[in-house]
């Protein structure tokens, strides 16, 4: 039973950082979508997220 409650909760956690990448990425682009342009930096940016997102779906199949 304690292994039941130890991968539930490491299932909330994983649900939870999903949901704040996925608030920060959003936050993110409506900051880009308003610029006039896209510098280096932000670039960088949306391909950390996309690197997060490349290992979650790799380790978090089961999510």
């Amino acid at each position: 039973m304690a292994k039941i409650k130890s991968s539930n909760r490491s299932y909330k956690d994983k649900e939870m950082e999903l949901e704040r990448a996925l608030k920060e990425l959003e936050m993110l682009y409506k900051q880009i979508s308003v610029s006039e342009n896209v510098d280096e930096k932000q670039i960088r940016e949306v391909l950390a997220y996309k690197q997060k997102f490349a290992r979650f779906l790799a380790f978090g199949e089961g999510l």
